[in-house]
């Protein structure tokens, strides 16, 4: 999927041939994943839907519609901010897997390319499994969820082999099960959204959840407008254009976390905080200061979940989250 990843596994006896096995499990599964929803794979599901211009319904995989299902529910509450067809906007302002460019797109190129785009020109049939464009051009990139989905398979191929205290990170994407290897929750850094090197911000401990962190600190460039976020918001078809450094969701499904950080990402503070309390999200906003440092915003839900301030910082952490 273009990314690394990490998977840590609590159990004795661990002998090598389960241990093998356990790895091809894995390696099957991030496999199945990828073939169906890279965009850098020309044979993959998503790749094929893409290039297709058909108008008529198009049979998924269980598994690509099931992302789609939520990418689409998502989109939905929060007004667009997610959405799986901005794809050419992102490629347009050379954030994509097309070959890169510094040219800057034209007020007329965004508008043609947020024609061909929008979510809500996607049409799902869950009897059929079935896709429908009601844009033929529309371009599909699921990058934005499907890591959070692979991350959830991999925790669930796990505990179908009796492995339910483990860890699972990929891309940055987390999700744990059980306590680790000393009997306590999982210890997972909140990576500090600054470039040049890696910094720690919180260390928070997971049992049976999921973390996802969307930020503008590593994938950015400059040209004459400033300095260009890669989050693109698909309402405008620009680079978003706000204080908000990052942001990460606990949840139970890394999917959804995933999705959702990086709504979260393209609203802002003031319009994602407000959507993340009424929809009881368990998110921490990092926000810029004037003075170069981060201001945190925790929502109420992310505070029941971790009461007090734990950066712990002097103590080492099992892996880290951000992207």
């Amino acid at each position: 999927m273009g990314t690394t990843f990490e998977v840590k596994v609590v159990a004795s006896p661990f002998p090598e041939q389960r241990q093998e096995a356990v790895g091809e499990a894995i390696r099957a599964q991030l496999h199945d994943v990828d073939g169906k929803m890279s965009t850098y794979r020309e044979a993959s599901e998503i790749s094929r839907l893409n290039r297709s211009r058909a108008s008529t319904p198009h049979p998924l995989s269980r598994e690509t519609f099931t992302v789609l299902e939520e990418a689409q529910r998502i989109s939905r509450v929060t007004g667009g901010a997610f959405d799986v067809t901005v794809g050419p906007l992102v490629n347009a302002w050379g954030f994509g897997p097309a070959p890169p460019t510094t040219a800057t797109p034209t007020a007329a190129e965004i508008e043609r390319l947020k024609f061909r785009s929008g979510w809500a020109k996607i049409e799902l049939d869950p009897r059929t499994s079935t896709i429908r464009k009601r844009e033929p051009a529309l371009y599909l990139d699921l990058s934005a969820i499907a890591k959070g989905y692979a991350v959830d398979r991999l925790s669930e191929v796990l505990a179908e082999m009796n492995l339910t205290s483990h860890m699972v990170e990929l891309g940055g994407e987390v999700r744990t099960s059980g306590r680790n290897a000393g009997g306590n929750p999982w210890r997972i850094a909140l990576e500090k959204p600054v470039s040049g090197g890696r910094a720690f911000q919180r260390i928070l401990p997971l049992e049976d959840l999921a973390l996802a962190t969307s930020g503008d600190y590593r994938n950015f460039r400059l040209a004459e407008e400033g300095r260009l976020s890669h989050t693109i918001d698909p309402r405008t078809g620009r680079p978003v254009r706000h204080e908000l450094a990052s942001v990460s969701v606990v949840d139970a499904s890394c999917m959804r976390a995933d999705g959702y950080a990086t709504a979260l990402m393209v609203l802002g503070e003031g319009e994602g905080f407000r959507l993340a309390a009424e929809r009881d999200l368990a998110a921490l906003f990092l926000v810029r200061t004037s003075e170069g440092s981060f201001r945190e915003r925790e929502t109420p839900a992310f505070r029941r979940l971790f009461p007090g301030k734990r950066a712990e910082t002097e103590l080492p952490s099992e892996r880290e989250s951000g992207s």
